[in-house]
């Protein structure tokens, strides 16, 4: 990272977001849109059911907590290109917040996770109290799973309506859909891609850049690239204005992405929230183990046998610490960071929007969750 990128985020690092918003109570605003969401589940159907009633419960479990960063993006994207409606940026605030919450819950199914953000997801909820009754365990598992697709369905229709809402009140609510639609096909497409790498060969080694462009499709597109472009297209940005906000959100969720990938497998769960095995013993593909194998390809099979269970997870991590796997991947999303801040030197005029995308750079570099 570049000493001037240094000095900026050092400069931004004494206080908290600087949204500039004329409504201050613009975060709250966005947990009321996703709240009413919720509590609208159990009356849209007749009649119905308790476990309808319940699972409009853990809906809003899933929802609570977070850092609220797509919200803060497309806020401050939306003021910076001159928005002055105050409902629209909420609304569209809602609806990525939401979706990230459906993948989430879909990503925990695809990952086979129980814990989210520290406490037991809702795959792990249904199935061990389905256990404590006395349903098989492999019963019990299934269905977990099963409502825990459903759910993030209808979190993912959720989204779709609220983002709808907010571009219609744009002068160009065409752009907006397409921005948010774009958003949810490339995060599918990154999954899938995610998925099928995974199961690659182990003499068919992946370059760090083929897992790049997976990640950036799979989480920078919805998390940062698309809640800029899309908060600057409702406030009557042109397309190309939009795209050069997007060019920085990219890098900034590439960086983000990369740091959970070393949180992934370095992280201590306490912290994170999330078990610090998973990415190891699922054989995920990541910047972290992509680097690894690219400077030393016996490493593969180790990773193999963790992913095999005959290798504890522990071995993976001190041979990928030995190929200063992890100290690549921090560069590189340091290196990410400072591309971002120069590309929003570059094109933002000096004032909010360009402040709170540095301080959220130096929080991507920062995160210890």
């Amino acid at each position: 990272m570049s000493p001037a990128t240094r000095r900026r985020l050092r400069a931004t690092a004494a206080g908290p977001f600087d949204l500039s918003a004329s409504d201050p109570d613009y975060l709250s605003r966005v947990d009321r849109e996703i709240t009413a969401y919720v509590e609208r589940v159990t009356h849209r159907c007749t009649p119905t059911p308790e476990s309808t009633t319940e699972l409009a419960r853990h809906l809003a479990a899933a929802c609570d907590g977070g850092k609220r960063l797509r919200p803060i993006l497309v806020e401050a994207a939306y003021r910076g290109f001159g928005g002055s409606d105050a409902d629209a940026p909420v609304l569209l605030g809602a609806a990525f917040e939401m979706l990230h919450s459906a993948l989430l819950i879909h990503d925990d199914v695809i990952d086979q996770d129980d814990l989210r953000r520290g406490r037991p997801n809702i795959r792990a909820t249904y199935r061990d109290r389905l256990v404590r009754q006395g349903t098989a365990e492999a019963t019990a598992a299934h269905a977990g799973d099963a409502v825990a697709i459903v759910a993030g369905d209808v979190l993912l229709t959720g989204s779709v309506r609220l983002a709808a809402r907010a571009a219609a009140r744009s002068t160009q609510p065409d752009f907006v859909d397409d921005c948010f639609e774009e958003a949810v096909v490339a995060s599918a497409a990154g999954e899938i891609e995610d998925v099928l790498l995974a199961c690659r060969p182990a003499d068919c080694p992946l370059t760090p850049q083929q897992v790049l462009d997976m990640e950036s499709l799979k989480t920078a597109a919805y998390s940062f690239d698309a809640p800029l472009r899309a908060g600057a297209l409702l406030a009557g940005a042109s397309p190309d204005e939009a795209a050069g906000l997007g060019a920085i959100g990219r890098r900034f969720g590439l960086a983000y992405q990369i740091v959970d990938d070393l949180l992934g497998t370095f992280g201590d769960t306490a912290r994170t929230g999330k078990p610090s095995d998973s990415d190891l013993l699922e054989g995920k593909v990541t910047v972290v183990t992509a680097f690894g194998i690219a400077r030393d390809p016996g490493l593969a099979a180790i990773l193999e046998k963790v992913r095999a269970g005959s290798l504890p997870a522990a071995t993976a991590r001190a041979a990928l610490r030995h190929t200063g796997a992890d100290r690549h991947a921090y560069g590189l999303a340091a290196d990410l960071v400072d591309e971002g801040v120069s590309l929003a030197d570059s094109q933002l005029p000096a004032g909010p929007m360009a402040t709170t995308l540095v301080e959220i750079g130096r929080r991507v570099l920062d995160r210890e969750a």
